[in-house]
């Protein structure tokens, strides 16, 4: 299966993967074929790319780290314990580490490495973004060899570490635009809104209360809410990195979400922790299994494999050469090209 842009698709093409919304519909189901008419419902969806199958990518399979079954069953019952809030004051805390524990289960076996196209959507909703921060903070957890008590906690500050944002007006949470500075400094309250909810609750570890008030506090202390700076638990250092790149790579109302390149740069300049940074920068896969590449030398192929340790230099598939497509594609393994690379992601092949 291959990677395609929405805007790239001409009709007829077969769905690899079922497409589906955050509440676990199903838009188009593998298999079905697609039609052009399909594309505005999409792109109103902020479903920017799917997965096709095809002959050029036949054999190609990306890893998936979480199954949409999961993803919409965890999301369901996490959604349900924490709008508890909004008509009680507490919620069911053993439903999150059950979250947590079913998050581990499902990735802890699999290669630490993280696919954008997990998150490539739209990602606004508190439930969702924070399932999204929470996967690539075990990723980075896991790299980082930090023990499993240690981990668990910092997970549980990670589904958690919005949850002040359910009591910030949704006119403003929502708001399709940029925020004025009132509105800027009425979101920046979530953190210690947050934080207010959990403090008194004895099956909340110190570390995870401490990952919600501190995930936007920086080392410089340029961050809020209190302006911490060297001292910050790694766990808020892991979160908060993190947190802003889910926020940069996952599309909004108001604009899509950043290509990889891009956000790697934005981050490099945050104050956020060195080695943090450099471990999320260590797993990223700059280029998906199935996206479509031009190499240096013009030639046009597939991601087939990426290589822990040289996510920039991946086994990719040509499929086309001097413009014409190829009837017996070839491979080239660019991890041992000392001057071939990829110069440019592209929406589709032809």
């Amino acid at each position: 299966m291959r990677i395609v842009d929405v805007d790239d698709l001409q009709g007829g093409e077969i769905i690899a993967k079922d497409i589906v919304c955050k509440n676990g519909t199903v838009l188009l189901r593998k298999d079905s074929k697609y039609r052009p008419s399909f594309r505005e419902k999409l792109l109103e969806l902020q479903v920017l790319f799917v997965y096709i199958d095809d002959e050029l990518s036949e054999g190609i399979e990306p890893q998936v780290l979480l199954s949409n079954e999961k993803k919409s069953m965890m999301l369901s019952e996490f959604s349900t314990e924490i709008d508890k809030l909004k008509s009680q004051t507490t919620f069911e805390v053993q439903t999150i580490y059950s979250i947590v524990s079913s998050l581990v289960e499902e990735i802890s076996g699999k290669d630490v490495m993280y696919d954008i196209m997990d998150i490539r959507r739209n990602d606004s909703d508190v439930y969702e973004h924070s399932l999204g921060v929470a996967i690539i903070a075990y990723i980075l957890c896991k790299k980082m060899n930090l023990n499993s008590v240690l981990t668990k906690d910092i997970l549980v500050g990670a589904l958690l570490h919005d949850i002040g944002k359910i009591l910030i007006p949704k006119e403003i949470l929502n708001k399709p635009s940029k925020l004025d500075e009132k509105e800027y400094q009425i979101i920046k309250q979530h953190p210690m809104l947050g934080y207010n909810i959990i403090k008194d609750d004895p099956n909340i570890s110190a570390i995870t209360k401490v990952v919600v008030l501190c995930h936007h506090e920086r080392e410089d202390g340029s961050g809020y809410p209190l302006g911490k700076g060297e001292d910050l638990h790694i766990g808020a250092k892991i979160i908060g990195c993190c947190d802003a790149f889910n926020a940069l790579t996952s599309s909004r109302p108001y604009r899509q979400g950043m290509e990889l390149n891009e956000v790697v740069l934005l981050l490099r300049k945050e104050k956020l922790n060195i080695e943090v940074r450099n471990t999320l920068e260590s797993v990223l896969a700059f280029y998906p299994i199935g996206t479509t590449v031009m190499l240096s030398n013009g030639a046009i192929g597939i991601v087939e494999k990426n290589y822990q340790g040289n996510l920039k230099k991946p086994l990719v598939r040509i499929v086309k050469d001097g413009g014409t497509l190829l009837t017996s594609p070839y491979k080239i393994d660019l991890s041992q090209e000392q001057k071939l690379f990829i110069a440019q992601r592209l929406g589709n092949v032809m």
